[in-house]
């Protein structure tokens, strides 16, 4: 019963003591403060980085599986298109029909020559189902001027980065020329009737998004696509879900279909996944820089109070109460540090996350697979965990002072 009636003024103590030196405690739980709001921060910056890049890659680029026909990966830079998937009206209803899947999306990628108002280029034409893309590839959402094409008629929606290269606009016509499956060349004159800005840079200066039907017709791709995508109600089904896909459609050795999860398919993406645990580390060290202030103030306070120290021993105070209190003072202080850097890095997380940070003009070099705002994904696990990390974090720094403060007999600490 007293040790239980000890801690209450133990703890009433260490909190008296903080008041000390109040610019010293002051200075103190600001490098705590600062270091758990940069975790909480940006423990959520990171996140938000890496569901834009999951998002943006998935949803432009892979699905959340993509299926295509073996060898393909080795030559993706060459876009073959007589590397096809065959006989979709067969194969997306069988698709469809798994629990996990919440949709199938059919494609046609392929490299092309465009001729516009007297000056052509290399283009990227992407054939797609539109009537189906909304929420994914987003045609819709990325039309500037214009309209998106219908199905059925020989329309072309182009990158207007792409479009001021070749010096057309909404109405012109262009003249592309493309491989068929049979590796041999085909032209369709298309006409412009909308200019689409994506937010990815790589894609406005090369993109021409037609009707998948037109661009089964200029690759001579009936009922067929180079690759199939494939959205999972779950991304953390798509490992699961690539495996059972990958059985179901290649039953046999000889069978020659390529299935993949996103995970599989992106260096890049594998690259990011890595940035979590690596930033991990750097705001490990952010906090060891915090605790080592810690320490140093503590070592300080505890040479300026060893008389007392002693006093407090030669009264009958155990050593034990002795560290108790030193700990109990650095874990005051980390909690002081801890909350105001929780409620300021959380605080800044909300808001950032509500409004954005705009990193086209950044993007707009690179060929990376972000949307041009980022969001900050902030969770409540941050603020806690990166909260508890700092009291922690002082608390194990006032250790080394602690024991400094019991290595000195009374009779020696009340001579100093």
């Amino acid at each position: 019963m007293s040790r239980k009636r000890n801690r209450i003024p133990l703890l009433r103590l260490a909190w008296r003591n903080t008041h000390r030196n109040t610019r010293r405690t002051i200075l103190t739980v600001s490098a705590i403060a600062v270091a758990v709001a940069a975790l909480t921060f940006g423990l959520s910056y990171i996140t938000g980085i890496l569901g834009n890049a999951v998002d943006t890659y998935t949803r432009t680029e892979s699905g959340h599986v993509r299926i295509r026909k073996s060898g393909y990966t080795e030559r993706e830079r060459l876009l073959p298109v007589y590397l096809n998937v065959q006989d979709l009206a067969t194969l997306l209803p069988a698709i469809r029909a798994h629990s996990d899947v919440k949709e199938v999306l059919p494609r046609i990628r392929s490299a092309a020559l465009v001729d516009g108002a007297g000056s052509n280029r290399p283009g990227l034409l992407l054939g797609i189902d539109l009537a189906h893309e909304d929420g994914y590839f987003n045609p819709s959402a990325m039309v500037d001027e214009g309209r998106l094409p219908q199905a059925g008629r020989a329309e072309v929606l182009i990158g207007r980065g792409f479009g001021e290269q070749i010096g057309v606009g909404v109405g012109d016509s262009v003249t592309v020329l493309a491989q068929t499956a049979y590796r041999s060349l085909s032209g369709l004159t298309l006409e412009v009737v909308g200019l689409a800005v994506s937010g990815l840079a790589h894609l406005d200066n090369s993109l021409l998004v037609v009707p998948l039907d037109q661009a089964q017709e200029l690759a001579d791709l009936p009922d067929a696509a180079t690759e199939i995508l494939v959205f999972a109600t779950d991304v953390a089904l798509a490992e699961q879900l690539a495996q059972s896909l990958g059985q179901e459609l290649n039953p046999s050795p000889e069978s020659s279909i390529e299935v993949l999860s996103w995970l599989d398919q992106s260096p890049l993406i594998r690259m990011l996944n890595t940035v979590r645990p690596m930033l991990g580390v750097i705001f490990g060290l952010l906090l060891v820089m915090a605790g080592l202030i810690i320490v140093n103030t503590m070592l300080m306070t505890v040479m300026e109070r060893t008389q007392e120290f002693g006093m407090q021993a030669a009264l009958g105070m155990r050593r034990s109460d002795i560290v108790a209190l030193i700990l109990s003072e650095g874990v005051v202080i980390g909690l002081l540090g801890g909350l105001i850097g929780a409620a300021l890095g959380t605080t800044v997380a909300v808001w950032v996350e509500s409004v954005g940070i705009d990193v086209t003009a950044a993007m707009r070099s690179m060929e990376l697979p972000f949307q041009g705002t980022i969001y900050p994904d902030w969770r409540l696990l941050y603020t806690v965990s990166s909260t508890l990390v700092g009291i922690v974090t002082a608390g194990m720094a006032a250790v080394y002072p602690a024991w400094r403060a019991v290595r000195l007999s009374p009779a020696e600490a009340l001579r100093v």
